[in-house]
Parts: C-alpha cells; structure tokens; sequence
C-alpha cells in the first residue's frame, strides 16, 4: 500500500491538499503514530487501521495539522470585529443576540480572544453567543480546561493577560467566567451535514484554513460558510486567502486590512457573472472598412485564475507561505529572498515577501513588493486586492478605487474563461 492511498483518506476526511505541506510531512506524520502505537512500517496496515478506527484518524489529522495560535493574532481583524460590533451591530439589531462562529479553533485562542473583546466592550454575557469548532478533540479538550504557556501570548499589548488569567504553575489559567462565554463541539467543514440546524451567525472567524484546500474544496468550503453567514453578516479570513474572494463575496472597506468580507447577495452576483448556461450573444459583423496601418495592440496577458496556493508551485514559496501562515516571517522572507535569488524575478515571491512586510507593520516595503509583482504579472488579483486595501487604509479612495475596478475586471475576465 502506497502513502497515495492515505494522502487520498486525508483528502476525502478532510479536505487536505498534500502539495500545501509537501507529502515529506505527512509521512513523517505516519511514521510517528506508528512508531507510538508499536507498529511496524507496513503502511498497508496502518492505512487499515485509518479507516477502522476513526480515533485514529482524528490522532493523525492532529499529527499533520499542528496548531499554531496565539491571543489576538493579527490585531487588526479584532479592531474590525470591535468597530463592527459598536458601529454597526448595536445600531441595527436592537435586543438581538450577536452570534458568532470560530472555525477551526484549535486550542481555543481565538474564540477566548472575541468572548474577551467583546466582554471589554461591556457587552452582557447574554447578549452574545461564541460557537468555536475544530475537527480535534485533543484541541478541544485543550481549549476547554482554559490553561495556556507564553507561546500563546505574543501581541505587544498584554493588559487582556492581566485581567483574565491568573499564573498557576508557570502557566496562565482563563478565569471561569471567560471560558463560559464560549461553546465548543467538534466538527468538520466538509461534513454534509455540518452544524445543520443551527441558525446563521453574524460573523464567522475562518481564518487560515482554506489555504491548506485545492481549489475544488475551497469552492465547497466557500458555499458552507456562504450558508452559515447572515446576509448582513462579516467573514473574516486569513491574508493569504483574500484572493479566493473575489467571485461571490466582497472586501469590506469599512475595516480595510482586515481581510473582512461579505456576501454578494444573488440578484448582485447575477448581474456581475453571466449565467454559463446561457448562449453568449453573436457579435454583429461590422462592415468592411479599409486595413489600418496602425500596428495592432498587443493582447493583455492571460488573466490569473488559481489561487495564491495553488499558483505555488516550487517548494521553497509552498513552505513560504506556510511559515508566513505560522508566524515565522523572517524565515518565510528569507525562503522568498532565496527563491530570487536562484530563480530570478517571481509575482509569487514578490506577493508573499509583500504580506510578510504588511504583517510586520511595514506598509511602504510592502506596496513596492505588491508593485514589482503586478509588473510581472498585471493580472495577479491577490497583489491588486491588498494594493487596494492599502490605499483604503491611507484614505487613498481615487487610487483604491481604480484598483477597485482593475480588480473587478480581472475577476469578470476569469469567470468568462471559465464559463
């Protein structure tokens, strides 16, 4: 039995593509659950103990998908979510109940992190409901006894630490009534039936999982969530993923940098993507008319349809953008540095060292990364999307909103080739 066959139970289980980590990773992976549980190195019968034993699925998906959070991870989508909730939320829904999902939430950082703001705010306990899912129950035993080490506080403003945890032998223990806020169960995304029942939330929290996805699963993963959001509802998802976004949801320029979208409704995706299923209209034929002497411009390039995952095909950028995704960005630049260096000039290479500059507050290095990739690649829609959000943030609106439009067109240009 090949690892082929293990890499597939991962993919149909939960929706893994093996090029987002390299099939070196996942092997590893089974070598240490089989070392641990005394096994030989027959993968025929590990894999038959996968798929007979669904706690020993979960234990390797655990094994391949390390956690890797901290409280208020990237501070500025917590800044949106608080603007959101105090200038629009409040405003609107009178007496409602907030409701919000984090998915996957792994040990538990990011759900406490909102339970906490939103507690700050002075919101009642009984006017917000926190659903936190992941597909672990390791994790989610984890997060539910509310104990964490240093490595889960990393942001410079460590004054939440002060007001809701109490050191208890080295590690800093959530204060009861925090933990309270948030309701845990175990789930996966790509189960159909997936929170069934369970009435639509205001914001979901879905960051950074989508990139570990192909296309097709990211396409499935989208509808989901699609279902679980209120139309008047905010996702927030990872940087690295915001150029999936750009077919049925819309950025927010409310909360630019935040990576915040909202769904287009129906009747507005409609009137933005023609219907594939119906004829195109025939070109009328035009009157012959004398040849111009003037050289014919030349065709704009191919437009970019796969995502920035996707798009990766080397190694080093693939283990780029994943350190990136973990936090480890002088390691993901030096990768990208590297790639340059050995490859020459790259649009990937040139985006990702542009997120790295923006996560480390370097906004000006960042532009002129964005920059240089659009100059390889006019198409490239992630590199126009966070241009844009850039410019929105700097109060730049005539240059955002060109970029707006630019994107726009790239988005139409690539439903029409893909119709």
């Amino acid at each position: 039995m090949s690892l082929v066959a293990i890499e597939q139970l991962l993919k149909q289980t939960m929706g893994l593509d093996v090029h987002t980590i390299g099939e070196s990773s996942i092997l590893r992976a089974v070598q240490r659950r089989q070392e641990q549980l005394h096994l030989d190195s027959d993968l025929d019968a590990y894999y038959q103990l996968l798929r007979s034993t669904q706690t020993e699925l979960e234990t390797l998906i655990e094994e391949i998908v390390i956690p890797e959070t901290w409280f208020f991870r990237d501070q500025r989508p917590f800044d949106a979510f608080k603007r959101l909730v105090q200038e629009e939320w409040l405003a609107r829904c009178g007496g409602q109940i907030l409701r919000i999902l984090s998915i996957p939430c792994s040990t538990g950082e990011e759900p406490y992190s909102i339970a906490m703001a939103l507690h700050d705010l002075g919101l009642p306990a009984t006017r917000f409901h926190v659903d936190a899912v992941d597909i672990s129950a390791r994790n989610l035993v984890r997060a539910q006894h509310g104990r964490y080490r240093n490595n889960s506080f990393r942001v410079h403003d460590l004054s939440f630490r002060q007001r809701h945890f109490t050191l208890v032998d080295d590690e800093y223990q959530l204060e009861e009534h925090i933990r309270g806020l948030v309701h845990f169960r175990q789930g996966n995304l790509l189960d159909p039936a997936f929170l069934n029942g369970v009435a639509p939330y205001d914001v979901v929290f879905c960051r950074n999982l989508l990139i570990y996805f192909d296309r097709a699963t990211q396409e499935q993963s989208l509808q989901v969530l699609r279902k679980l959001l209120k139309d008047s509802g905010v996702l927030f998802i990872g940087h690295a993923e915001a150029g999936l976004f750009l077919d049925s949801w819309q950025a927010s320029s409310r909360y630019p940098s935040a990576f915040a979208f909202r769904k287009l409704r129906d009747e507005r995706r409609a009137r933005e993507r023609p219907d594939p299923a119906l004829p195109r209209p025939k070109k009328s034929k035009r009157p012959a008319s004398r040849p111009s002497t003037a050289k014919p411009a030349a065709p704009d390039p191919a437009p970019r349809t796969r995502t920035a995952t996707a798009r990766v095909a080397d190694n080093d950028l693939r283990e780029a953008l994943l350190l990136a995704n973990q936090g480890h960005l002088a390691e993901a630049a030096n990768l990208c540095e590297q790639h340059l260096q050995q490859q020459g000039p790259s649009a990937e290479a040139f985006h990702l060292l542009g997120l790295v500059r923006e996560a480390t507050g370097q906004s000006t290095e960042a532009e002129g990364f964005w920059r240089k990739a659009l100059y390889l690649e006019p198409h490239h829609l992630e590199s126009l999307t966070h241009l844009a959000l850039l410019c929105e943030r700097r109060g730049e609106r005539r240059e955002a909103q060109l970029l707006r439009q630019r994107t726009e067109r790239v988005a139409a240009l690539a439903g029409g080739d893909k119709a």
